[in-house]
């Protein structure tokens, strides 16, 4: 992402905060807050994605058998499962691991994939699940509800997660109305973001300074995010899928009624543009 963007939406976000009269703490102090106020009753959100993680070793330094909350999807990556399983076992986590209510694949066949959140119309006349919920069905039921059901049976009232205000402008604009700390009533417990305020190279740094493993999503495929791998909710899936899985990225595009032949024009073209790129600024 460019850092720039990154800048603003954090100088809006802290803004927004201050004129609010919203705390603004450092990575430590928020982590330190809610373990004082909730003690065990705190978790850690962990994707396993670096800023997740970054979270999590930061808590374990205050609370190391601080419970630790995995919404396994079962469509991540193999790279995630297998970091998951080497934390867990170099760290000792406390781990808490969900199941989904409904699986990625009956969700699809119910609800339809996931659509990019910039392409949906937001006020059409038979208004989609993702329109009207604001998100896929597939985070309610792989994701949100299975951590309601863990926080009910583990006495879960505060978790803390690496949400960061510069991933999106609907994070920004998240913390700028609600704070870095709030009380999320929806799913019935206190939301946490000790790196709301940070920008990836400091996610990065902080890697480099305490020295830890890194998932393979990142250092092995050389993508920017982790996550569920069929996911088509981001605008750069189809080039993710197709490097990382062709045979699911052919599947999903069978089923979404997308001809391999009209996939494989698409990938021609893109092929001859910088070919001919290349050309042109030899030529020049």
């Amino acid at each position: 992402m460019n850092p720039k963007v990154e800048e603003a939406r954090i100088r809006k976000a802290l803004r927004d905060c201050r004129r609010n009269g919203f705390d603004i703490l450092e990575p430590v102090e928020c982590i330190k807050k809610a373990i004082d106020e909730f003690g065990d009753s705190v978790s850690v959100s962990c994707s396993f994605g670096s800023c997740s993680v970054v979270v999590l070793h930061m808590a374990l330094q205050l609370k190391p058998d601080i419970k630790v909350v995995f919404n396994n999807t079962g469509v991540e990556y193999p790279e995630t499962y297998a970091y998951k399983d080497l934390l867990q076992k170099e760290w000792g986590l406390n781990l808490i691991e969900t199941k989904p209510i409904k699986s990625f694949w009956e969700c699809v066949k119910e609800y339809g994939f996931p659509t990019i959140r910039k392409k949906y119309a937001a006020y059409s006349r038979k208004r989609t699940f993702q329109e009207k919920f604001g998100k896929p069905a597939c985070c309610l039921f792989l994701k949100d509800k299975p951590m309601q059901e863990a926080c009910q049976q583990y006495g879960i009232k505060a978790t803390l997660n690496g949400m960061r205000v510069a991933e999106s402008r609907a994070r920004m604009f998240a913390v700028a109305s609600w704070g870095q700390y709030y009380n999320a009533k929806k799913y019935g417990i206190w939301k946490f973001l000790p790196i709301a305020f940070w920008i990836q190279k400091q996610v990065r740094e902080y890697f480099k300074e305490h020295g830890l493993p890194m998932n393979e999503v990142y250092t092995k495929l050389g993508l920017e995010r982790s996550g569920c791998q069929p996911c088509t909710g981001f605008l750069t899936w189809e080039k993710t899928l197709g490097k990382t899985n062709p045979k699911m990225y052919h599947y999903i595009q069978k089923l979404r009624g997308v001809s391999l032949l009209e996939d494989f024009i698409a990938l021609e073209n893109e092929a001859v543009d910088k070919c001919g790129q290349r050309l042109l600024e030899e030529w020049l």
